[in-house]
Order: C-alpha cells, then structure tokens, then sequence
C-alpha cells in the first residue's frame, strides 16, 4: 500500500492492523490543531512512497478516542510500530530523521535484501533486453 490510510473511526482500525500481516504498520496518532502533528505530516507522508512495503496509518485522537486510549495515547504525535498486530516499539515527537531511523530500525532486512535482489535482476533484464534488440538490428 502506498500513502497513508487514514482511520476514520475506531472499528477500522483493528481491521487495517489485520490486513497488514507481517508488514510492518507505522501508526502515527495525531490531533488537529497540533503543531508538532503538522509539522510532520510531510516527511511522513514521503515515507509512505519511500516505504511501499510498510502499511502507514493515521489516526486523530479526537476522532477514534477509543483507539488513542486503547493504545495508551498521551501525546501527539505519537508514533506506534506493529507487526503481526503485535506493537514493537514507539517513537514520540515530530523529528522525521528519528523517526526514519526508528523505521529502519524495525525493518525486516531479510525483505530489504530480496528486494534489491529483484531490483537489480530486473535493471539485468533491461539491459539485456536492449542488447538483444540492438543485435537484432544489426543483423537486418
């Protein structure tokens, strides 16, 4: 999934941890009007794209009251990390080089090396695929 899904109320948001599966799930809890929320809208918007294999979710306190309570919400923002909708960690505040590094930090690097597998097998095809074409070329 990429960008960031926004629960709009306080029964979807089991579901969408559900739906994550093993992909990690980046919650960040947010409020309207708060500074540090907007302030980091941004960058977390950007690691949506930047991370197409992390499920990113948003959601207002005031909105799903019972979610930010469920999850023991104190401040925004606030950042919790689930995986198998089990929380693995947190990260409080509107830093978006922490906050990056807290999700690199939960990454599965076994994930990140397949898919620089696939990246540069597919950059090989291309080019071979060129070559070939050139040869054919040359050859009519």
């Amino acid at each position: 999934m990429v960008g960031v899904k926004v629960i709009g109320s306080d029964p979807d948001f089991q579901p969408e941890l559900a739906a994550a599966g093993s992909r990690l799930a980046v919650v960040k809890f947010t409020m309207a009007g708060c500074r540090p929320c907007i302030r980091i809208a941004p960058a977390f918007n950007m690691f949506s794209n930047k991370y197409p294999h992390v499920v990113f979710l948003e959601v207002d306190v005031h909105v799903c009251q019972g979610t930010a309570g469920a999850n023991n919400i104190s401040a925004t923002p606030t950042f919790l990390f689930f995986r198998n909708r089990v929380r693995v960690d947190q990260y409080q505040g509107a830093d978006a080089a922490g906050l990056e590094e807290k999700i690199n930090c939960r990454l599965d690097t076994r994930m990140l090396s397949l898919m620089h597998f696939l990246f540069s097998f597919c950059s090989c095809l291309s080019s071979q695929t060129r070559e070939t074409r050139k040869r054919r070329r040359s050859t009519t």
